[in-house]
């Protein structure tokens, strides 16, 4: 039987959150946990060797720089050209974040896989279904989802990408990522199943239309600079937290689902 999953009302809007560094991953995972089904929490501490899915949250970003997995890198994402719609968006088999979140969940409850084998899927899983509700993961190609986008943050004396913004810059919890993710269901005015019937591409579409308040700089500079500070903050932190939780809880139904 499924635990209840808790949505935050009013704590939505009020709790920072430093969007997608590797605490954020952490976040969604612990979120996931407190979601799953006995069934999915007794298989996945099988194939996980007794390792829980906060420990392994990153696994997919540490294992990058590997040459055995550079490959790797770009499951983490798609970029599409300006216009384009995800319906339109050809998947590259092999090469990108739609493609990898297929690929990798089918293996998770195949029992007749290798369990190193549903490891390395289910490792790849969690950490995925993070990333692709990220807005930035979904990016356009002419600006490399943000990485070729640069600008100076808070006045700071150097120049960083709005894909590093939004990865980790937007702001800095004061919380571990245990107190975080207890303190997001403890506060918890309502109890709402958020087990929606979407599918990867829906996220990745969501994602996009994200793009609107992400790239709403503002008023620039007479040379064109671009200096983001508290009011870009204060407008889209709760639009990442909204997607950390919304990533967590349905990490947790997918997962209770490959288990059933």
């Amino acid at each position: 039987m499924l635990r209840p999953l808790f949505i935050l009302a009013t704590y939505l809007f009020c709790l920072p959150v430093n969007a997608w560094w590797s605490k954020e991953h952490e976040i969604v995972a612990l979120i996931a946990e407190k979601n799953l089904s006995a069934k999915a929490v007794q298989q996945i501490e099988i194939i996980l060797d007794g390792q829980s899915l906060f420990e392994i949250a990153n696994w997919a970003d540490s294992i990058k720089s590997q040459s055995k997995w550079s490959h790797s890198k770009r499951w983490h994402y798609i970029n599409i050209d300006k216009g384009e719609s995800i319906d339109e968006y050809q998947v590259s088999v092999g090469g990108d974040i739609l493609w990898a979140l297929d690929y990798f969940y089918w293996q998770i409850g195949e029992v007749a896989k290798p369990v190193q084998q549903r490891r390395e899927a289910l490792m790849f899983f969690v950490h995925l279904v993070a990333d692709i509700h990220q807005p930035l993961h979904v990016g356009f190609s002419g600006d490399a989802g943000g990485n070729r986008k640069m600008l100076i943050w808070k006045n700071q004396n150097r120049l960083v990408n709005l894909h590093k913004v939004w990865d980790g810059l937007l702001t800095s919890p004061a919380i571990s990522s245990h107190q975080y993710a207890d303190k997001i269901l403890s506060d918890s005015i309502k109890e709402t199943q958020l087990i929606l019937d979407s599918s990867f591409k829906d996220w990745a579409k969501e994602s996009l239309t994200l793009h609107a308040a992400v790239y709403q700089f503002g008023d620039q500079k007479k040379d064109n600079s671009l200096n983001l500070g508290s009011n870009y903050q204060s407008k889209n932190w709760p639009i990442a937290q909204q997607r950390i939780l919304q990533a967590g809880v349905r990490l947790a139904h997918y997962l209770n689902q490959a288990f059933e």
